[in-house]
């Protein structure tokens, strides 16, 4: 199945270093505190993004990561940055004043004539990754100076400046492993460590997020060192979390993770409550101006005891896609405390929260804390539950995705119509058998180009159980920040993707459809293509039935039998699509079909993990 995606953007070298320049003097005239903590680490993930940015174009142009002054420049620029980072949070945010002197005269010595390749980093953006917790994974590992230090870029290069910083280590070399997401391998000149191979007391820590789905990318630079003869026994792996590779790590690679040496901090490790450092509940008590504050995690689905009663009425939630939740209670008042990112893509979904509930579709902000929003909590029904007609809920859909479409220009690419086609054929086929994915193959291929296409800032999840019905009547929107920006194929696209999604969801006629169309032409003033949403709604469904499919199984039986039947809710509405169009026979799957369809759901028994 097709879900995930990578989304990448072209920029200006020039460019990214003029506003890390910019960022870096107005850190100097903040006073001390988590807003200028969080301001420095802001700085500190966008200096990494040009670094490893113009470390990739050197690779892209030699075929092979060397070393380079450029590169060196770049590592030690992104280590004093670190110690800098590190200084602040040791000191609980109670650092003022400029940033290391050495910071902008490095940054003026990169080379930034060209372009760069940047893409979002996962675990800042959406995984709760702070690069604070490599300090202390790092101070707590045992290592000192005598460490070749390792980062796999992208944002792995970050963070191995972290880990030097963190054990005084020099600063780090950077590898860019290529190949099948799953086989992953290294071209890399030995002479970016030849100094280290001459040391048999020098140990050896690669640093990255992850690992995923296979752990290929940590191995890749573990096979690298060995087969230059550096034991595993020297080797340190600093991923982001301990739960080791996922489903599709080979036997080759679970025995390299059992071998080296392994360092995580976690959250709360880092900021441990109850210690000297400002813990997350005193970032919430301070946002939201009280003294006494309770944190309740309402992470990975646990949010949905606060709005339904027996569990037999939950939705089923994809965990993978469920960002770091807290319920925040301070006397009688209660808040949602999210993750929505640090840095640069916190600071727009903060900004985004604000506009849609002044536009009356969202809760009402406190703040955004070093990469924590803080929102009023919605009581209410969720829409399945609650009394409220489809004629009101399609006209409430027609005002707020016309607000999006009007408010919410994209400044991110999305996926094309092709791979959108792609992925839609593909996921028909794993789970509904190849002659029903060469029918859609062959759908796809009669289809015009639209007449127009605008990509906007999608909703992207307009399931009934995201929508709050306050008790005052309200209609709330949860969750409408995140799903343009999500680490799956779609990003961002036309706001047509999200009509197609409605009338998927709520089972909507055409002439409703139509009306949504034509609320949104009033609104924006520019045409819907009604062939574009046309278009759409098979990719809607196979993509939906590929996320419910692949979603991560826990023990809870009926967890499983939820996550099951929205798969199969979607793969029946996908054949009804194909069933309509033309004159397709019913659908009677032949042996090879059946095959198929009885793996792709068995499939969903299977445990994945990040």
């Amino acid at each position: 199945m097709i879900v995930y995606g990578d989304h990448k953007r072209i920029e200006s070298a020039r460019h990214v270093r003029s506003s890390a320049c910019e960022a870096a003097g107005h850190i100097a005239d903040m006073p001390s505190g988590i807003e200028r903590h969080a301001a420095l680490v802001g700085l500190f993930i966008k200096t990494s993004e040009l670094v490893q940015g113009l470390a990739d174009a050197e690779f892209e142009a030699n075929g092979i990561d060397r070393y380079s002054r450029q590169r060196i420049v770049g590592a030690n620029l992104l280590v004093g940055l670190a110690r800098d980072v590190g200084r602040s949070w040791r000191a609980g945010f109670a650092v003022d004043g400029p940033i290391d002197a050495d910071v902008p005269r490095m940054l003026a010595e990169l080379d930034c004539d060209g372009e760069i390749l940047i893409g979002t980093a996962e675990g800042y953006a959406h995984y709760a990754l702070y690069p604070e917790s490599y300090l202390v994974a790092a101070r707590q590992s045992g290592l000192d100076a005598n460490t070749c230090v390792i980062g796999i870029r992208s944002i792995g290069l970050g963070l191995a400046a972290m880990v030097a910083a963190a054990i005084g280590a020099p600063a780090p070399v950077s590898v860019r492993p290529t190949g099948h997401p799953f086989r992953r391998r290294l071209a890399a000149d030995p002479e970016l460590i030849g100094s280290w191979m001459a040391k048999p007391s020098a140990r050896f820590a690669i640093v990255d997020e992850g690992p995923g789905l296979s752990g290929s990318s940590f191995h890749a630079v573990v096979a690298w060192l060995q087969a230059l003869d550096i034991d595993a026994g020297r080797i340190h792996l600093f991923p982001s979390h301990s739960g080791g590779p996922g489903a599709e790590a080979s036997a080759d690679i679970r025995e390299a993770w059992t071998v080296c040496q392994q360092h995580t901090a976690d959250f709360e490790r880092t900021f441990p409550a109850g210690s000297a450092l400002p813990a997350l509940r005193d970032w919430v008590a301070r946002t939201i101006g009280r003294t006494a504050v309770s944190l309740m995690e309402i992470s990975a689905g646990e949010w949905r005891r606060l709005h339904y009663g027996s569990q037999d009425h939950w939705p089923p939630v994809h965990r993978r896609f469920e960002r770091r939740k807290f319920l925040a209670s301070a006397g009688r008042e209660k808040w949602s405390v999210k993750f929505v990112g640090l840095g640069e893509i916190g600071m727009h979904k903060a900004e985004t929260a604000r506009r849609l509930h002044d536009a009356g579709f969202g809760p009402e902000i406190a703040g955004l804390c070093h990469g924590f929003l803080v929102e009023r909590w919605s009581d209410g029904a969720t829409l399945e539950r609650a009394r409220h007609s489809k004629q009101k809920m399609v006209a409430h859909l027609a005002r707020y995705l016309s607000w999006r479409a009007a408010n919410l220009p994209a400044s991110e690419p999305g996926a094309s119509l092709k791979a959108l086609a792609d992925m839609a054929v593909r996921n028909t086929s794993e789970a509904l058998g190849e002659s029903r994915a060469a029918e859609l193959r062959n759908w796809f291929s009669k289809q015009a180009p639209p007449k127009t296409m605008q990509r906007v800032e999608i909703d992207g999840r307009l399931h009934p159980w995201e929508f709050i019905l306050s008790r005052g009547g309200t209609l709330i929107k949860t969750d409408a920040l995140d799903h343009c920006r999500s680490h799956d194929l779609i990003g961002c696209q036309d706001i047509a993707w999200d009509i197609a999604g409605a009338r998927v969801e709520y089972s909507l006629s055409d002439a409703a459809t139509a009306a949504l169309y034509k609320a949104v032409e009033a609104t924006t003033s520019r045409p819907v293509d009604a062939k574009l949403v046309h278009y759409y709604e098979p990719c809607y469904l196979a993509f939906q039935l590929g996320l419910w499919s692949m979603a991560e199984r826990s023990g809870d039986d009926r967890e499983q039998i939820r996550l099951a039947a929205a798969a199969r809710r979607y793969a029946a509405a996908l054949l009804r699509f194909l069933e309509s169009q033309g004159d397709l026979p019913p659908f009677e799957p032949d042996q090879s079909s059946r095959r198929s369809i009885s793996a792709s759901f068995s499939r969903m028994a299977a445990t994945s993990s990040r």
